[in-house]
């Protein structure tokens, strides 16, 4: 084999492997996208999960409210009549 095919085999070579750490290196970038998109994921349902927390409260708040009103009808009603 001549130098020239020899140097240009060698080249074909390190182009080869070249080829071959971008894959990995784009694959470790998928990966790690990934990793993100589930800890997002994770987030959310967490944030769900305050929001019906949240939600829970104020219908138990208004319930509160509500009996409040009520006791406010009923004393008024002894004001009234008693």
């Amino acid at each position: 084999m001549q130098s020239s095919e020899k140097r240009d085999i060698e080249f074909g070579r390190l182009f080869i492997e070249f080829g071959r750490l971008f894959i990995e290196f784009g694959r470790s970038f998928v990966e790690f996208g990934r990793s993100f998109i589930e800890f997002g994921r994770s987030f959310v349902e967490f944030g769900r999960l305050f929001i019906e927390f949240g939600r829970s409260f104020v219908e138990f708040g208004q319930s509160f409210v509500e009996f409040g009103r009520s006791f406010i009808e009923f004393g008024r009603l002894f004001v009234e009549f008693g």
